[in-house]
């Protein structure tokens, strides 16, 4: 077992809400930050966490809309392949 040291996170590349989450993005024709928020019900910081690892890892893209202060999610297709692949898995 492996001992983790305080402030130490977890290297999960993608679980289940990621893959949701990219499921929802390929499938609507707009994705809203906020709109997620209140569709999958989860803490604000909690899907920034998930949105910030799908970013980083390129699997989505995140622009700002002009005027607002809302971020329109875009699947990239590094995405469309992982959720390909994975998205077998998690609809078993």
């Amino acid at each position: 077992m492996v001992k983790r040291e305080a402030g130490d996170r977890s290297k999960t590349l993608l679980n289940t809400a990621d893959i949701l989450i990219l499921d929802l993005i390929s499938k609507r024709k707009e994705v809203f930050t906020l709109w997620l928020n209140e569709y999958l019900k989860i803490n604000h910081k909690s899907l920034r966490t998930h949105i910030t690892r799908l970013e980083d890892s390129k699997f989505i893209t995140k622009d700002l809309v002009d005027g607002t202060n809302k971020y329109l999610l875009h699947i990239t297709p590094l995405g469309e392949e992982v959720l390909r692949i994975f998205g077998k898995i998690i609809k078993k």
